[in-house]
């Protein structure tokens, strides 16, 4: 059983699949063995001979991955296509669901979380510049510094500045601009929040020509010269809260436009028909919150149960299930960002 990432998960095959979770735990062999006992059980009820085969052969494999990150919450995904895992951030309550769909809530969750940004570390020698998320990170372009002419050509990715500490250089200083005008004209067109990190003199010229960009933070106390994007992930806890913050502001900001337009729909019975028809461009739907139903996409009809029950499904999850599956976006919010008794928000594709 290998790693997954996110993508591979949300868009799964469509054999029948088994999907289920587990929290942190310092008990892995015993909780597995229990958690594994119950699914067994669902399997064999429900004749899924196939799964419960994937099933008893991971069994070992899962108490082994629980053994190595016992402080941490686990996905695990099998089917006859795919076998796999996630280590998630959030902490959930342990579950499971069998079936032709997998359960994407825990990982949307897990996406709102762990979004896409850039990381630039500027040091004595060089400029990384990175991109990921807190699961994965690469790097996509470096400025070595080295004793060149004056000019600096935009072709040209080796630049000059000091091998010691001390005075910048002004060629240096107008290099460091040049870059950060980049970076500007690469944000300001994707809107991604930019952590600034490394040698406190150098970053000082590099932000300066970034003064008027939001969505940009360089109070870590962080540099990453000769560090491996492994390494660098590691570390990447510390940022998780302003990455996070700059995109709930930034959909709060969008949804506070839209409040008196008719893109934005706060009835779930809208919200369902919108969503069957096709016409909703982002989802906004609660943390830790579970809305039992049945639900059809089809007709846009749907059920509300007060308690689970074995035809129960998670409605939100459907919808968003759905949206994605349309190339709509997604984002998870606190549920005290939900005004009343609303459950979900949507905004209906269309241009501002």
């Amino acid at each position: 059983m290998k790693p997954v990432n996110l993508n591979q998960l949300l868009f799964h095959p469509k054999s029948d699949s088994l999907s289920f979770f587990l929290p942190p735990t310092d008990r892995p062999e015993a909780e597995a063995e229990a958690f594994c006992h119950k699914m067994s059980l669902t399997l064999q009820k429900d004749e899924q001979t196939a799964l419960l085969r994937l099933l008893e052969k991971n069994k070992s494999k899962v108490s082994k991955i629980l053994r190595g990150h016992p402080e941490k919450s686990h996905g695990f995904f099998l089917a006859e296509e795919l076998q796999g895992y996630i280590i998630l951030q959030n902490r959930l309550a342990p579950y499971y669901l069998v079936g032709q769909t997998f359960h994407v809530r825990p990982l949307l969750e897990e996406l709102f979380v762990n979004p896409e940004f850039l990381l630039i570390n500027v040091s004595l020698y060089d400029i990384k510049i990175y991109r990921g998320d807190f699961q994965h990170l690469e790097i996509i372009q470096q400025y070595d510094f080295d004793q060149l002419p004056k000019n600096f050509i935009a072709s040209v990715n080796r630049l000059y500045a000091p091998q010691h500490l001390g005075l910048i250089p002004y060629k240096t200083i107008l290099a460091l601009g040049t870059i950060a005008q980049r970076v500007k004209d690469q944000i300001l067109y994707e809107s991604l929040p930019v952590i600034v990190t490394g040698l406190d003199d150098m970053k000082g010229p590099f932000l300066r020509s970034l003064s008027d960009v939001s969505g940009v933070f360089s109070h870590f106390d962080h540099d990453f010269y000769e560090k491996s994007c492994m390494e660098i992930l590691e570390k990447c806890s510390a940022f998780r809260e302003a990455v996070t913050d700059y995109y709930s502001l930034q959909l709060k900001e969008r949804l506070r436009r839209l409040k008196k337009s008719r893109r934005l729909l706060s009835d779930l019975g809208d919200i369902i028909r919108a969503v069957a028809a096709g016409r909703v461009g982002h989802l906004v739907i609660p943390s830790e919150k579970k809305l039992w139903g049945r639900v059809d996409l089809e007709t846009g009809e749907f059920t509300i149960h007060k308690k689970l029950g074995k035809t129960s499904t998670d409605i939100l999850n459907e919808l968003a299930e759905e949206v994605i599956r349309q190339g709509g976006r997604i984002q998870i919010l606190g549920p005290n960002f939900f005004p009343g008794d609303t459950s979900v928000l949507a905004v209906v594709k269309g241009q501002l």
